[in-house]
């Protein structure tokens, strides 16, 4: 009897042990599954056969910690082409919101610098058109009748800003002049004009405080006319409603008269500067102004402007709009500059929509192509990824308008899911 009894203890005790083994190996043989499994997809997410043996090869002593982590840091573009993306869908909502027709005054004698114009900045607004005295079949020119030269430039602002009303008035919600030898970053007077409401009378540039009693805009920095401003600008002051508007044969300074015809008409000079008081036009080339010693040169400058200025690393906005006096040679540096260059470490990434030509023959070619450039298709990545930019799309694309504290979110959310993948 007691035999038996120590029998079917030591056949229980051993039915447990055989019980825990069993477990024991069940468990050994998932864990190994799951860790071949992800392995094999840690493999085919970020590393293919190719970069394998390619880094083998150049870097055979190298550790697979060290090239694991080179293949995490080389797929870090998955994140700034998510960025890339964002911001490209960012720049066509501003683009469908806020509606800018761009028109340059040109003449005969600098139409050559009007194409490199067409050929850069101009194809980032809504729609750009040429005003000259002559025709110009490859721009092409509106011709008006005005004479060469500065003498003719009051002439081509009234004709234009009527073949404007008459045209394009309900198209578009701004309206940009600007020189032939002018450089416009339009992404960023998107981004200036978004808060406000075309149907208001409102006017922004380069702030001169001489001549006009509240000030003018300088005409080499470019100006932008609301709806509303140039629909009152045609209305009464060109139409003869007030008299004290110069008539199209004056040959003062446009930008002047311009400002004398926009205050008889109540709109006045907006505040055009940033956040942190910065100019955001600029009536000259950068190198005037980042200097340390600006505020040391005696200048005409210092008796004109408007606010107070200062030179060196802290002269300008970070969002500038317009430089003026720039060559065909400084279009194309501030192409690649701004649209094809990114800094390691800056999160403002520019989106490389636009790419220009590679010489003066390619200039039509590139001109016609799209304002936006297309949707670039991104890597795979992972699902939380996906996840996160896809939420965050979502309340971009559904937001009525895009604010700058909507975009800190989709940096947080890149930041974020960068660290993620980095952790796993």
């Amino acid at each position: 009897m007691g035999f038996c009894k120590f029998n079917r203890r030591r056949t229980k005790s051993l039915s447990s042990e055989v019980d825990l083994s069993f477990q024991l190996t069940i468990l050994f043989l998932t864990g190994l599954f799951c860790g071949f499994s992800y392995s094999a997809y840690f493999y085919s997410a970020y590393m293919s056969p190719l970069e394998i043996e390619s880094k083998v090869q150049k870097a055979p002593n190298e550790s697979l910690s060290r090239l694991v982590h080179k293949a995490l840091d080389l797929n870090g573009s998955i994140i700034e082409q998510l960025f890339y993306e964002m911001q490209t869908q960012r720049n066509q909502k501003l683009f469908d919101e806020v509606r800018i027709l761009c028109w340059v005054c040109t003449s005969a004698n600098t139409a050559n610098r009007s194409v490199h114009v067409k050929a850069t900045w101009g194809r980032r607004c809504n729609k750009i058109i040429f005003i000259s005295e002559v025709e110009d079949d490859f721009l092409p020119t509106i011709k008006v009748d005005a004479r060469p030269g500065r003498d003719g430039l009051w002439a081509k602002t009234v004709h234009a800003f009527n073949y404007i009303f008459d045209n394009y008035i309900n198209d578009y919600d701004w309206f940009l002049k600007a020189d032939d030898d002018s450089y416009v970053l339009v992404d960023n007077l998107r981004k200036l004009l978004l808060p406000y409401d075309p149907n208001d009378p409102d006017y922004f540039g380069f702030h001169f405080k001489t001549i006009v009693p509240r000030g003018y805009m300088s005409g080499g920095a470019g100006y932008a006319l609301s709806r509303e401003a140039v629909k009152r600008l045609v209305t009464r002051a060109f139409a003869g409603e007030i008299t004290k508007c110069p008539n199209q044969t004056a040959d003062g300074s446009e930008d002047a008269d311009l400002g004398r015809c926009l205050d008889y008409a109540e709109v006045y000079p907006g505040d055009s500067r940033d956040e942190k008081g910065h100019f955001r036009f600029y009536p000259f080339v950068a190198e005037n102004y980042v200097h340390p010693d600006l505020s040391e040169r005696e200048w005409w400058y210092w008796y004109f402007i408007k606010w107070p200025h200062k030179g060196g690393a802290d002269c300008c906005s970070k969002h500038p709009i317009t430089f003026h006096y720039m060559t065909p040679h400084h279009f194309y540096m501030m192409e690649h500059l701004v649209y094809n260059q990114v800094m390691f470490g800056v999160t403002d990434v520019m989106a490389a929509e636009n790419p220009g030509p590679d010489n003066i023959e390619q200039a039509e070619q590139v001109a016609k192509k799209p304002t936006v450039g297309s949707k670039t298709t991104t890597s795979s990545t992972t699902s939380l990824t996906e996840a996160l930019v896809e939420s965050t799309t979502a309340k971009i694309l559904t937001s009525t308008s895009i604010t700058d504290e909507t975009f800190v979110q989709l940096n947080q959310t890149l930041a974020f899911t960068k660290l993620s993948k980095r952790i796993i």
